[in-house]
C-alpha cells in the first residue's frame, strides 16, 4: 500500500523510533543513534536499520491499487549481551504496538498503519574478529504511505 515515496521505509521508521525516544539521530552525537543502512564502527551501542525484501499482496478490485508492506531490519549492536538483548526486545515490544501513527520528516507526511515483526529477536552473537560487541536484529514489514 505505500506507493511513492519520499524516504525509504527503513529511514522512515527510524524517524518514528527517534520520536518514540528510542534513539537518536547521528548528528545529535547522543546515546544510541539510529543509522540508516550503514553501521559506523563507533560508538559501540547503537541501532541500524536496513531495507529489506517486503511481501507483496496484489492488487485491489476495482481501483487496481498494489498493497504492499515494505520490509526492514533493525540491527541493534551493543557493548554486552544483556545491553543489547534489552534495547532489542524493547524495540521489538514498540514495533508492535505501532498503529495509524502521523509522521512528518521534511516536507513530507507519512502514516504507518502498522508495523509487523517477521522475527522474534534474532540473538547473532558477537561481532568478530572486529570486537566484542554483541549483535541482534528484529525482521518486520510496514505498511505505509504519504498522508494526502
Amino acid at each position: 500500500m505505500s506507493g511513492p515515496l519520499n524516504h525509504s521505509p527503513a529511514d522512515i521508521v527510524r524517524h518514528l523510533l527517534k520520536n518514540e525516544g528510542y534513539g537518536t539521530l547521528p548528528e545529535e552525537r547522543e546515546d544510541w543513534p539510529l543509522n540508516i543502512s550503514m553501521e559506523p564502527d563507533k560508538p559501540d551501542n547503537c541501532i541500524t536499520l536496513y531495507d529489506t525484501q517486503g511481501r507483496d499482496f496484489g492488487f485491489t478490485a476495482p481501483d487496481r491499487e498494489r498493497q504492499v508492506m515494505e520490509g526492514i531490519q533493525i540491527k541493534v549492536r551493543a557493548i554486552d549481551h544483556p545491553t543489547g538483548f534489552t534495547k532489542a526486545n524493547a524495540l521489538a515490544i514498540a514495533i508492535d504496538r505501532i498503529s495509524e501513527e502521523v509522521l512528518m520528516i521534511d516536507a513530507t507526511q507519512y502514516i504507518i498503519h502498522r508495523i509487523r515483526r517477521t522475527s522474534d529477536v534474532l540473538v547473532l552473537g558477537q561481532e568478530k574478529p572486529q570486537s566484542n560487541r554483541h549483535l541482534f536484529t528484529i525482521n518486520a514489514v510496514v505498511s505505509l504511505r504519504i498522508k494526502p
